[in-house]
Parts: C-alpha cells; sequence; structure tokens
C-alpha cells in the first residue's frame, strides 16, 4: 500500500468502550482490548492497592493516564504520571506502574502496543474486520 491508496469494500466497524468485554489482568487491573491489523490498544483501570508486575517485552509501547494519577517506573527512571501524561516505553526495558493512591481513586490508562502484540490481540476475539490488503480491494486516489 502506498500514499494515497484506499482500501475499498471495506466495512468499517464502530466500537464502544463500554460495550468491549473487560478481563481481569490481576488483582486490581482490569483491561479492555481493540485491535488494528498492526496494533493493540488497552484500556486499563488500575486500582488503588493493585498488584504490581514488572515485566518487559518486544513492543513499543505508548502509554497514557486519562484519568487519576500513578507512579511509573522504566528501567531506573521514575515518573509521576498525573492524568494527561504520554511516556514512550521502548521495547525490552523493564517497566511497571504502582498503584494509585487511595485518595486519588482508580487511574484511567490507554496503553499502544505496536508491532500488533498476540497476547493481548487474542482478548479481541469479539472483532471479525480486517484491513490488510488481503481483506478488500486496494485503488489508488
Amino acid at each position: 500500500m502506498k500514499e494515497g491508496d484506499q482500501i475499498v469494500g471495506a466495512l468499517v466497524p464502530q466500537y464502544n468502550w463500554d460495550t468491549i468485554p473487560e478481563r481481569e489482568l490481576r488483582p486490581g487491573v482490569t483491561q479492555k482490548v481493540v485491535r488494528g491489523d498492526n496494533v493493540v490498544i488497552g484500556l486499563t483501570t488500575l486500582q488503588p492497592g493493585m498488584e504490581t508486575s514488572p515485566h518487559k517485552h518486544p513492543y513499543e509501547q505508548l502509554f497514557m493516564i486519562l484519568k487519576g494519577r500513578i507512579t511509573l517506573h522504566i528501567g531506573d527512571q521514575t515518573f509521576d504520571c498525573p492524568a494527561g501524561t504520554v511516556i514512550r516505553i521502548p521495547p525490552n526495558v523493564m517497566h511497571w506502574g504502582e498503584g494509585p493512591k487511595e485518595e486519588d481513586g482508580p487511574a484511567l490508562n490507554l496503553d499502544v502496543w505496536y508491532p500488533l502484540r498476540p497476547d493481548y490481540a487474542k482478548f479481541s476475539d469479539y472483532q471479525t474486520d480486517q484491513f490488510s490488503p488481503d481483506a478488500a480491494v486496494i485503488e489508488e486516489a
């Protein structure tokens, strides 16, 4: 696909976070996932007292706090993350979030992972759409 190409004949679906299935990742952490052909997005609710989980993965991650406040650790760095924070987490670097403080209440976090993260994409089985060139006819604009 090159600049100016358009996908023709593909039905564009509409989703709403309120109706997307939710899963519990671990105590105090629930998540809803939506995917594109090459990317996964997770909307995660983080509760005060949540279980932390230091981890790393081979995916680039864009981390955003939409509501609330948490502390995020990336490698040797520590970030205070109030609502509006956006941080780019590089692949293969240890990172984790501390749960929000009781007085701050739950936090709402939006993550984007690229390329497609199969271990999370499997939670988007409710989606039946696909925009890859194999799924639709490509026309030049």
